[in-house]
């Protein structure tokens, strides 16, 4: 599923609770739905993610919102859509399953209390990210990517330490 897909369902899920995103905010809950889905089913996002400077970022998404800057995103509706119809077309044109529906909900009731800076601050403490960012000072700009099979070792492994 393309990135830009996925994060029309967080932006709506953040209009239906009354909440704001920013695309930091969004970056960083698009890379743990993606952390999760590896751990629990398959890949969920096509796209890679770079180990940018304040985490980890899907460009395409980044462009994409851009203008915003950190303000909040504001999500574009049909004349008369409510969120909960807009929310009801994605997931229905979405081809997701229940589980995968399950899980990005799940990631979302877990990490949407968290601020941008939270969420930063996490990632950078996590082994994909470190591993991305290795021989990197702070503030080096990057692109490379982060390895997704090293995503789903490491979530996994925190999996095994919760149980």
């Amino acid at each position: 599923m393309k990135a830009l897909e996925v994060s029309n369902i967080i932006l709506t899920h953040f209009d239906y609770i009354g909440d704001l995103i920013t695309n930091k905010k969004l970056q960083k809950l698009l890379y743990y739905v993606e952390a999760w889905s590896l751990v629990y089913h398959s890949s969920l996002i096509e796209e890679d993610f770079e180990a940018w400077v304040h985490g980890p970022v899907i460009p395409e998404v980044y462009q994409q919102f851009k203008s915003f800057g950190y303000s909040a995103i504001k999500n574009e509706y049909s004349d008369g859509q409510t969120a909960s119809d807009k929310m009801r077309n994605l997931l229905k044109s979405s081809n997701l399953e229940k589980e995968q529906k399950d899980l990005i909900f799940a990631v979302l009731h877990k990490y949407s209390s968290l601020t941008s800076f939270q969420l930063e601050s996490l990632s950078h403490s996590e082994q994909p990210w470190l591993e991305a960012r290795k021989g990197l000072m702070d503030f080096d700009h990057s692109s490379v990517l982060i390895d997704k099979r090293l995503m789903k070792s490491y979530y996994s492994s925190l999996v095994n330490v919760q149980e």
